[in-house]
């Protein structure tokens, strides 16, 4: 039952995803972009609270008395640290849309100061929600850590986060065939 509720979800969330994408600018899907960084953003906040609610992480040990096992500085091997700084790296995967939101844009000026006020915004939410939930987790935060909080809040946060995957496929499609056509820039 499960492998076909993946399908099915993958197929649904596909077939919307390339609907929205097919619209011609970035302009006319900007409001959706809006609707999934609230979506995402309230996702993410929900686990952030719930994990400072918890007891304890899922994935922690439930038999004895739990306490989180964060470091402030760790000694990783050079494989482990090389994962964490590709991780950050790839976290920022929207910069190849910086070239056709640039391109798309009324007054390509303002170009630098979105890109600054954008990146900003972005690392302190991944500061601030990385640091609240590796402090009440530990090495038990799960990947993605949507599903640190518990089977139900998992289900919550990923029901909230939908939206936000649904138009963030759109946006990479639209993006990615922009560079294909360029009538759409």
């Amino acid at each position: 039952m499960h492998a076909t509720c993946t399908a099915v979800f993958v197929a649904v969330a596909a077939i919307i995803g390339f609907g929205f994408s097919s619209l011609r600018t970035l302009g006319r899907i900007s409001w959706l972009a809006w609707i999934g960084v609230t979506s995402i953003v309230v996702a993410v906040l929900t686990v952030t609270i719930a994990v400072s609610l918890q007891d304890r992480p899922a994935a922690a040990p439930q038999d004895a008395v739990w306490e989180s096992d964060f470091k402030i500085v760790n000694t990783p091997t050079f494989t482990q640290a090389i994962s964490a700084i590709s991780s950050l790296v790839f976290s920022y995967a929207g910069t190849p849309a910086f070239f056709s939101i640039a391109a798309e844009m009324r007054d390509p000026h303002h170009y630098t100061r979105s890109l600054v006020l954008c990146q900003s915004v972005v690392t302190v939410v991944y500061l601030a929600v990385g640091v609240v939930v590796y402090y009440y987790c530990g090495s038990y935060v799960s990947s993605p850590a949507l599903g640190s909080a518990g089977p139900t809040v998992k289900k919550v946060a990923y029901g909230l986060a939908l939206p936000g995957l649904i138009v963030s496929a759109a946006v990479m499609l639209h993006v990615g065939t922009s560079l294909f056509d360029k009538e759409s820039c």
